[in-house]
């Protein structure tokens, strides 16, 4: 019984002392943030003319709106330090949002931080955004980073934008610009007079072939001792022959792809025929037969 009592009593004592621990680590972890310190702003106009410098010190905001126009150079500075420590900082993330009540749109500009907790952003207007119109927005700087908790929302102040361009009315449904396309004109063919020129010279030398052979006198008789070679010398012209009418179809109306495949057939057995027909012909020559 006593050893229980003592269980009970240093089971309370650990749970004691395990929830002091977490109140002072979430009392140290809460106070363990950070500041934002000498925060500047700069405006300038398109002839490098400074127009307006303003300090703000954090957490306040500034008095007045500032006026932004076209052609002007909006540059705010800053630093980020360690609430304890007072030393810089760089945080995960840092950015700076132009927010409009009136457009309900929201412009990011981007904040460059060093190693040392140096902050800077830039507004040219002379390239400002697209969704930026002429209106009142507000300025925040949104800071977080893991290291540090209560990450800072901070709303710097009002600025009044007046550029050369209104905001367009959005439209989701409605009918779409007309869209023109003119279609690539007919291919234009040569003159008949040239196609039959081109025929003609693609024929002239069958023609001389026929003719050469009629001056000098074509000997057939030899090939009724040797009948087996005279299926293979007319299937080897038969093949040529096709060969000159797959290139007439390919200009008529097949493409290069289907000519390419009917050619590779073709020209294989080209080749075999055109092989043993000018082996016929060799061994007519050593018999004498011509």
């Amino acid at each position: 019984m006593r050893g229980s009592y003592v269980n009970i009593v240093l089971l309370s004592w650990q749970f004691f002392v395990l929830l002091l621990c977490t109140i002072i680590s979430a009392q140290e972890t809460s106070e363990h943030g950070f500041v934002i310190t000498d925060l500047k702003l700069a405006v300038t106009t398109s002839d490098s003319v400074r127009k307006l410098t303003e300090s703000v010190k954090y957490p306040s905001s500034l008095d007045n709106p500032i006026e932004l126009s076209q052609g002007d150079n909006l540059k705010i500075i800053f630093s980020i330090q360690d609430k304890e420590t007072k030393k810089g900082i760089q945080p995960h993330q840092s950015m700076l949002i132009l927010s409009s009540k009136q457009t309900e749109s929201q412009t990011p500009i981007i904040v460059t931080v060093r190693d040392n907790g140096k902050a800077r952003a830039e507004l040219d207007m002379r390239s400002a955004p697209e969704n930026l119109f002429s209106g009142n927005y507000s300025l925040n700087l949104i800071i977080g980073t893991f290291s540090h908790n209560n990450p800072i929302n901070y709303y710097i102040g009002t600025f009044n934008i007046d550029v050369s361009y209104s905001s367009p009315v959005l439209i989701k449904y409605g009918p779409k610009p007309e869209i023109h396309h003119i279609f690539r004109p007919d291919q234009k063919l040569p003159p008949t007079i040239i196609s039959y020129s081109f025929m003609i010279i693609v024929l002239l030398p069958w023609l001389f072939l026929i003719g050469t052979w009629i001056h000098l006198g074509v000997n057939v008789s030899f090939l009724t001792s040797e009948p087996g070679s005279i299926p293979v010398i007319f299937s080897f012209l038969l093949t040529l022959l096709a060969i000159e009418i797959l290139f007439y179809n390919y200009w008529i109306h097949l493409n290069i792809f289907q000519t390419l495949s009917w050619l590779s057939g073709f020209s294989i057995l080209a080749f075999l025929l055109g092989q043993k027909a000018l082996s016929d012909v060799q061994g007519w020559r050593l018999k004498g037969l011509r």
